[in-house]
């Protein structure tokens, strides 16, 4: 999709989430007036989904407008940077809403963690993950920019399928197109299955260390009594539990759901719940991967690297969705059993979100840098395209 296109959409997606975010409350003061009901947060939900717990309530503090702000430019350059991307010729819709999804989420993440750098009490910029959790006792709600980012998902997709549903009228045919005027597709950065393979496998080794480290942040509270007939002097079983310094320094922002074994009173069932929400993480990331592997072409570094920032972010989001399906079906074997009431949903999608908004990146980095050495080598074992001819000929 060209230039002037891509950035009316992108435009118009920022103007609509700044008109509600920062008008919001002000016009809902000026028809309701100053009446007790104001005081009331987080009173509009649509499918248990928060609709008005990000939008600006002081513009007097910092940390009340400034996430809000980030928010609305990180959404506007992200989802720019992905209608800019769209091919000309067929455009893959699933792909597009996925990419504009994760966009919106991870600028949901990155808005979020302004929050705490903000705040004139904050003692540091990372909260640990019971600081987030007694931040949204306080405040009502959790994952208050992820839950708007998912309820206004539909502004960019909407106009973006508008506009390509037009694009076959002369007129709206004229403005819409290939970018820069290109057509074609380029040739694939790795075209066999197997580079793919070592690709994915190189991208989620970092992951896999972050869930190792934010194994053991989490502890699961349904445990078994104790034999008082076999006293043991465990300090696991009998002190409360506590991480290492740095990986509860780092919680807020880890992905609390993977163990290799279960703890010493843990019962098993709730142990494989735990393991199962991390497995659907790590499957849907691989397939992610994967498939912007297959896709990815020479010439777009960065691109590639923001797609795979994108699938983690909506793989540890897959992640937080099994997990309230957990709690859901088996109360008991949720990973967590003391969320506040009726936060569940904005709890784990704020954790999943945070985790994939910092550590993006790394699955991003290290699927180019492996991309590039495949290729590098793949170009050396490959024969030149001339010996190739001659060999056919022959």
């Amino acid at each position: 999709m060209n230039r002037r296109i891509s950035m009316l959409l992108a435009g118009g997606c920022a103007l609509g989430q700044a008109f509600f975010l920062f008008a919001y409350h002000p016009v809902r003061r000026r028809v309701l007036g100053d009446g007790p009901a104001l005081l009331v947060r987080h009173d509009r939900q649509v499918l248990e989904v928060d609709l008005d717990g990000f939008a600006v309530r002081d513009l007097g503090r910092p940390d009340g407008w400034v996430p809000q702000l980030v928010f609305v430019v990180l959404c506007a350059v992200l989802v720019y940077a992905v209608l800019r991307a769209v091919p000309g010729g067929r455009p893959r819709f699933g792909g597009t809403v996925l990419a504009l999804s994760g966009a919106l989420l991870l600028a949901a993440g990155l808005a979020e963690l302004t929050g705490p750098a903000l705040d004139p009490g904050a003692q540091g910029s990372t909260l640990s993950a019971q600081e987030w959790l007694v931040r949204a006792r306080l405040d009502g709600a959790a994952g208050v920019p992820e839950q708007f980012a998912l309820w206004t998902l539909w502004l960019p997709v909407l106009t973006w399928a508008q506009t390509w549903l037009l694009h076959r009228w002369p007129a709206a045919g004229e403005l819409l197109g290939m970018a820069d005027g290109a057509d074609g597709r380029a040739a694939p950065l790795l075209p066999t299955a197997r580079e793919r393979r070592d690709v994915v496998a190189a991208g989620l080794i970092p992951v896999v260390l972050l869930c190792l480290a934010g194994g053991r942040v989490l502890r699961h509270t349904n445990v078994r009594e104790l034999d008082l007939s076999s006293l043991t002097f465990d300090p696991e079983l009998w002190l409360p539990y506590h991480p290492p310094a740095l990986i509860d320094a780092w919680s807020g922002v880890l992905y609390p759901a993977l163990r290799l074994r279960p703890l010493g009173t843990e019962h098993t069932a709730p142990w494989l719940a735990t393991l199962a929400v991390c497995l659907v993480f790590l499957a849907v990331l691989a397939a992610a991967l994967y498939a912007l592997a297959a896709h990815a072409t020479a010439g777009h570094p960065l691109r590639f690297v923001m797609n795979c920032w994108y699938a983690t972010v909506l793989a540890a989001t897959a992640g937080a969705l099994a997990e309230c399906a957990v709690a859901g079906l088996a109360p008991l074997t949720a990973p967590r059993l003391d969320p506040p009431d009726g936060q569940l949903l904005g709890l784990v999608l704020g954790d999943a979100v945070r985790f994939g908004a910092v550590w993006g990146w790394a699955p991003g980095a290290a699927c180019l840098g492996a991309a590039l050495l495949v290729r590098r080598h793949g170009d050396r074992t490959r024969p030149p395209a001339n010996k190739e001819q001659l060999s056919h000929a022959e």
